[in-house]
This record gives structure tokens, sequence and C-alpha cells, in this order.
């Protein structure tokens, strides 16, 4: 989770189907925020830009940043086709190269809590926020995930009875009451968390055999296969599949939103 040479490896099959799903959370996190034209923006772990493309083409003045030089490739091929210049940066979100106050509104989209240090994380937003600023930050509340990442895990249970299924939103902020605290440990002031549920459509079975390590590539779990292990693990992610309702798989997302106190 923490290598960037796994999702520099993943750029741009991200970009291509990962999106898919994100984007929607994206798109509402945007509508929640209601800012201005020309608001600064700044979009902590970018990934492949899609929050990133969505500020630049509703006006912002807007950067994303990643500590994958692959997906920052990606996002800033697709920044440059809406708006010319440097768009996204290859950055450590826990240590950003950012002044004090340099920010309007500053996104996490399903990034701080990947983090070594997320509370680092979210001290780093909060001081690049120009004072009133606001902080919006998105996590699953699915301790497992969300979408195809779901399915994965109840593959790997079933294959893997006697191994650990790891749940990286188990530790911090699946919930209200978690993301709340963790604004206010680093001064911000919540002002709402809202619920939003989404269905990632759900594609051919064929995806989930050739897909595996995109939706789970990112566990230790997955790391310590073979590749038979592995082959036969995305086999049964597929058979999953097979009983998959037509609109895909529903998964709901918390999106924080604080504000710097003046």
């Amino acid at each position: 989770m923490n290598d960037p040479a796994h999702w520099d490896s993943l750029a741009q099959r991200y970009a291509d189907e990962a999106d898919r799903m994100t984007r929607m959370y994206c798109e509402a996190a945007w509508q929640l925020a209601d800012l201005p034209q020309g608001t600064r923006v700044l979009d902590v772990a970018t990934g492949a830009g899609a929050l990133l493309s969505i500020a630049l083409k509703n006006d912002a003045d807007a950067i994303g940043i990643d500590f994958s030089s692959g997906m920052v490739r990606v996002a800033q091929e697709r920044a440059a086709a809406i708006r010319p210049g440097d768009r996204a940066l290859v950055m450590d979100g826990q240590a950003l190269d950012f002044a004090d106050a340099s920010f309007d509104a500053a996104f996490s989209m399903f990034g701080v809590f990947m983090f070594p240090d997320p509370t680092a994380g979210f001290a780093e937003i909060a001081r690049v926020l120009r004072p009133g600023g606001l902080a919006v930050i998105a996590v699953w509340e699915n301790a497992g995930g969300a979408g195809p990442a779901i399915l994965f895990q109840e593959a790997a249970r079933r294959l893997f009875p006697d191994r650990p299924v790891p749940t990286p939103m188990a530790r911090l902020f699946n919930s209200s009451a978690l993301l709340e605290q963790a604004f206010r440990q680093v001064g911000l002031e919540p002002q709402a968390v809202h619920s939003v549920e989404r269905a990632w459509p759900a594609p051919p079975v064929e995806w989930f055999r050739d897909n595996a390590k995109l939706a789970f590539g990112w566990s230790p779990l997955w790391r310590d296969l073979d590749d038979e292990q592995r082959a036969a693990f995305a086999e049964e992610a597929a058979a999953l599949a097979l009983n998959l309702p037509p609109e895909g798989i529903w998964s709901t997302a918390l999106i924080g939103m604080a504000r710097k106190p003046l």
C-alpha cells in the first residue's frame, strides 16, 4: 500500500478501470463542497487525477500531488488536456512542499487513510489551508474497502481461510465519529459527514481474472502468494462475480468536511 512502485506499475490501468468507481464519489464530493470559481484547490493523493480533473473543469485553480510518479504522469496528462501548466506533482502527502495557508480547499479522496502516518496527512492538509478553508476527506465505510475489493476479500477468505485478510479501513476513520475525531485532532472544525452510496457497474467476469492485482495487489496477502495461488485467487473472484446483481456492487463512502478556524 505504501510502495510507490506498486502504484507506478498500475497507473494507466488504474485510470482506465478504478476511476470508473472513484470518479462517482469525486463528483459527489465536489458538488457537496460547492466551491466558487477560481478557488485554489489541493488534491492530496490525487492518483490518476479524477478529482483534479473535475476541479479544473469547474474552473478551480487546482493542483494534485501523489507519491507515485506513474500516477502523477497520468494525472498531468489528463489535467493538461483541460488546462495548461504543471497541475500534478510528485510529493509526499505527509510533508507537503507548500507554504502555510496556501489553499482555499483541500481534498483527499480515499488517500489519507493509506498513508504510513495518516495523522500527519491530516495535519499537513490543515497546515496548508487558509483560515476558513475547507478540508474534504473521503474514506470507505466498509473496513475492507469498496467495489471489487469487497469481492476479492471474500475470495481470499474462501481460498485461504488460515491467512489474515487485511482490512485497511478497520483501524481508523470508517465512521462519522472517527472521521470527526481525526479532524479535531489537527485543529479542524468538523462541518458534516455525508454518506454517499453508489453502485460500481459489474464488468464481464473476465475482468476479475485480469484485474486481481489492480483490485487487491496492495494487500500483504497478495504479496505472499505465488503465481499459481494468484491465478486460483482470480478464478475464485470470477466465480463469485457470476452472482453479482446487474447494477454491480453497492459501496458507501463517508465524505467528511471540516473548516480551519478563522
